[in-house]
């Protein structure tokens, strides 16, 4: 049923007149050309709305009380409406000329008022539309709610204006070629690790060649993280070339492309080089980007470092990259390799097969043993003595509660590994919520040792992290027992409210003290003549696992333990990168995390909902 006003004209005449006439303009402007019918819609547009704002003024003054000040915001609004036209008209050609302005002052008129008069409209429009709306739903005096009226037209503005805010940022930003992507993707910095590494580069210089087209989005994104490289040591260079036109190079080492990272040390054919590819696509070269800092360390790495090896301990269900039978994924070891592969540092094996129950090979540099959990014979114990004697380095992530068969090995080193599962009721993360928490312990209580430099440092922001981890002491015998005779320093200590638990029931019982206890050891063996044997012992197997290593606390603690038994101060333990991190959870956490979300979270917003409709109907029937 049409609705009609106290003056007799149907009760939406005047906005459909208003909205007639932004529409001739529309097709005036935007789809005609010069000539009669272009001129005749302007004509239109410029009736329609003289019309519409007449009848609004008509209808104003022929209502009365709440209805009465409805009719002026509204006619408030299309005054608006009216307005921002005008000022349309004023910007153009026609508009300056009338107003007689010329030069700057006409050019900074047009700027300004084609900036305002899209801003009226907005505004005007969208509070006429949102009063309108809510004042169709009061058809006769009685039903008018000011409080209602007044509500949309907050709502009306609000939302006009936060369109404004927006546009008026992007014109800014547009102007003054600012760009931004809000999305989440980030280039990689170069990380104090990598800015040191440059600042230690001796030898020939380093030459980096981006081949990149002039103008690229990928180049642009890169040219920062090079700045800072190019800035940080004058023994590195880099410079930017046209895969077209550096023929030489392309040639000489095999550059398919622009989009290539080249390295070079070195002049002419003897020039040794490392190339890496992040792509000339933008969307494809992000996963790249994010981990430009690894894939440039890595590279630099190995074009100014020899290669290195690490000999892991085999034979007795070490951890390891793939993981032996029963082995959660978070129990392998593969981050591990990619940080090893990281440093220019390969794997080898070492076992029985390979002699260690006889001797340890002359040429092995280092040798880790991770996490055993079957014995050590007691010939490769006494190997590994010897080998330490003789100036060998070995790390040893051993868990208090298996058999290793390490104690020989450790006798001679002074150290001994304390009885009991490492508990803490205060410094230990959660993961179920349950007393068995209390085995999952940080610390950053750090000594100044160079094993633990890095972390030390971090200790605010960096923790070290057991999962049912040990303690370690001195042994308890006279020195002269001790044949090596060790120099050991614990350089990480666990919280003073940590205590042994002796039978796993995760409380603290009368005969399990509280104290700080020695988590990790170093240990020096000198020698009269040629290298000293050192000996990193941290009491956690599960330390350089895939489910720990991931902790920034223990990758430091690894990373300096690695650079202190191999002697290489080039290895960077930071490492910047803004790939994300994926969250894993075990089966049982996924079915809770599907069970939340398809029944926790819609539950409570249907009883709320039901809570709700049953209040407002119970109001109702009360006013009834």
């Amino acid at each position: 049923m049409q609705q009609h006003s106290t003056t007799g004209m149907p009760r939406f005449l005047s906005t459909s007149l208003l909205f007639a006439g932004l529409i001739s303009l529309f097709i005036a402007e935007r789809i005609l050309s010069e000539g009669g019918v272009r001129t005749f819609f302007l004509g239109l547009c410029a009736v329609l709305l003289v019309g519409g704002l007449a009848q609004r003024i008509l209808q104003w003054r022929s209502e009365k009380d709440a209805k009465q000040k409805v009719e002026a915001y509204l006619l408030f609004s299309s005054a608006g409406i009216v307005l921002s036209l005008l000022l349309y008209f004023a910007r153009s050609d026609a508009g300056i000329e009338l107003f007689g302005l010329t030069g700057d002052s006409a050019a900074h008129f047009k700027g300004a008022v084609t900036a305002f008069w899209p801003a009226v409209l907005c505004v005007s429009l969208s509070t006429h539309l949102f009063i309108e709306f809510v004042y169709s739903r009061m058809p006769i005096s009685e039903a008018v709610e000011l409080r209602r009226v007044h509500g949309a037209a907050k709502t009306g503005l609000t939302l006009s204006l936060s369109l404004v805010f927006l546009f008026s940022v992007n014109y800014v930003a547009s102007q003054r070629e600012f760009k931004r992507d809000l999305s989440y993707f980030k280039t990689s910095k170069p990380s104090e690790g990598t800015l040191s590494m440059v600042k230690r580069l001796s030898g020939d210089p380093v030459r980096v060649v981006l081949f990149y087209p002039k103008v690229s989005d990928v180049l642009g994104q890169m040219t920062p993280y090079f700045e800072s490289i190019d800035k940080a040591s004058s023994k590195i260079s880099v410079e930017i070339k046209d895969h077209a036109l550096a023929p030489e190079l392309v040639k000489q080492h095999r550059i398919r492309g622009n989009g290539i990272v080249l390295l070079l040390q070195g002049d002419g054919k003897n020039a040794k080089a490392q190339s890496f590819e992040i792509g000339d696509d933008l969307e494809l070269a992000r996963g790249k980007l994010k981990k430009l800092d690894e894939h440039f360390q890595q590279n630099l790495t190995k074009l100014t470092r020899p290669p290195r090896s690490l000999h892991l301990s085999v034979g007795h269900r070490e951890y390891s990259s793939a993981g032996q039978d029963g082995d959660a994924p978070g129990q392998r070891t593969q981050n591990l390799q990619t940080l090893l592969g990281r440093f220019n540092i390969s794997t080898k094996e070492l076992g029985l097969a390979q002699g260690l129950a006889q001797e340890v090979p002359a040429d092995t540099r280092a040798i880790a043993i991770l996490g055993p959990r079957e014995a050590f014979l007691p010939e490769e114990a006494q190997a590994l003595g010897r080998y330490v004697q003789h100036g060998g380095r070995v790390l040893v992530n051993v868990d208090p509660d298996s058999e290793t068969g390490l104690e020989p090995f450790f006798s001679l080193l002074g150290i001994k590994v304390e009885q009991g599962i490492l508990n803490s009721k205060k410094q230990h993360m959660r993961r179920s919520f349950t007393p068995a928490d209390h085995e999952i312990v940080f610390t950053n209580n750090y000594s100044s040792h160079p094993t633990v430099t890095t972390a030390s440092g971090h200790s605010r922001e960096a923790a070290t992290v057991f999962l049912r981890g040990g303690a370690l002491s001195r042994l308890e015998e006279k020195a002269d027992a001790i044949s090596l005779k060790p120099s050991v320093i614990f350089p990480m200590r666990s919280g003073i409210d940590s205590f042994l638990d002796l039978n796993d029931d995760h409380e603290q019982n009368g005969n399990e003290s509280s104290k700080s206890y020695n988590m990790m050891a170093a240990i020096t063996v000198n020698q009269p003549k040629g290298e000293e044997g050192r000996v990193v012992v941290i009491a956690d197997g599960d330390f350089a696992t895939d489910q720990l290593i991931r902790v920034p606390g223990n990758t430091l603690v690894l990373v300096d333990s690695l650079r202190w038994l191999i002697g290489e101060e080039e290895i960077a333990a930071s490492l910047t990168s803004e790939e994300d991190i994926p969250i894993e959870h075990t089966r049982d956490e996924d079915k809770i995390w599907f069970y939340a979300t398809a029944f926790g979270l819609p539950l409570p917003l249907l009883a709320l909902g039901i809570w709700m409709a049953r209040r407002r109907r119970r109001r109702s029937e009360a006013r009834s």
